[in-house]
C-alpha cells in the first residue's frame, strides 16, 4: 500500500510539472473535468486587479506550447497579464467547454479587472473563439480569433458590439471564411470588427502575432468600462 501511495504521489508530481513546464507563475487548476493554468504577471499582488486573457489552444491540444507568456519571454515584452489556458484534450470541442464557469472560478482565484478581459485563440482555439463568443460576449471587452479553422456565421450579429480582430493569412484555408465572418459582422452594423490580412501567409502565423507588443496594446486599449 506504502508503494502505491509513493507511485501515485510520484506521478501526480510528475504530472504537474510536465503541464506547466517552462511558464513562468503558473498553478495547475480544474473546473468540473476541465484542467487549465493560470499564470500571473511578474510582480503579481492581490491587492490590484489585472486584465485577463483565455487562451484558446489549436489542434496540438497544448495549452503550453504556443502560451502568450512564451512568447513575451522569448522577445522581451511587458506582460501585464493574467492569462487562463484551458486544455481542450482528444475527444474535446471548444464549444462544449464552460468558459465562463472556468472564468467564474478563476475570479476567485486570482485578481481579475473584470472590464479588461480578452478572448483570444489560434487554429481550432481560433474556431473555438468564434464559438464561444457568442456564449459570453457580455463578459468580455474584445476577442482575436488567428487563424480560425472554422467559424459559423449563425447568430453572429449578437457580438457586433464586441472589438474583434481577426488575423488570417491569405494563402491559408480558412481565409475565405473569416471575410464571410466579417462581412456577416459589418452588414449586422458592427464597427469594431475587422479582418487583419497577412499577405502570403499560410496557417502558422500565431507565434509573430503572439511576440508582436502592437498586439497586445490593441488588447489594453479595450475596456468595457
Amino acid at each position: 500500500m506504502k508503494t502505491k501511495h509513493i507511485t501515485f504521489t510520484f506521478f501526480l508530481i510528475f504530472g504537474i510539472t510536465t503541464y506547466s513546464q517552462g511558464l513562468k507563475n503558473a498553478a495547475q487548476k480544474s473546473y468540473k473535468e476541465t484542467p487549465y493554468i493560470i499564470t500571473t504577471p511578474d510582480g503579481y499582488t492581490k491587492e490590484k486587479t489585472y486584465p485577463t486573457i483565455i487562451f484558446l489552444h489549436g489542434g496540438d491540444r497544448s495549452n503550453i506550447k504556443h502560451h502568450p507568456t512564451k512568447y513575451a519571454a522569448k522577445t522581451g515584452l511587458e506582460f501585464p497579464f493574467i492569462v487562463i489556458a484551458p486544455s481542450c484534450t482528444t475527444g474535446c470541442s471548444w464549444s462544449g467547454v464552460d468558459l465562463e464557469g472556468i472564468l467564474n472560478q478563476a475570479k476567485d482565484e486570482v485578481s481579475i479587472d473584470k472590464n479588461r478581459i480578452y478572448l483570444i485563440g489560434y487554429s481550432m482555439g481560433g474556431a473555438g473563439t468564434w464559438a464561444n463568443l457568442k456564449k459570453i460576449n457580455t463578459l468580455l471587452a474584445a476577442a482575436a480569433p488567428m487563424a480560425p479553422a472554422g467559424g459559423s456565421t449563425s447568430g453572429l450579429c449578437e457580438v457586433k458590439d464586441l472589438p474583434i480582430r481577426v488575423y488570417h493569412g491569405t494563402a491559408d484555408y480558412g481565409y475565405e471564411n473569416s471575410k464571410k465572418m466579417i462581412k456577416t459582422l459589418k452588414e449586422c452594423g458592427a464597427k469594431t470588427a475587422e479582418l487583419i490580412s497577412m499577405e502570403g501567409k499560410g496557417h502558422g502565423i500565431w507565434p509573430g502575432i503572439l511576440s508582436d507588443s502592437s498586439f497586445y496594446d490593441w488588447l489594453l486599449s479595450q475596456s468595457r468600462n
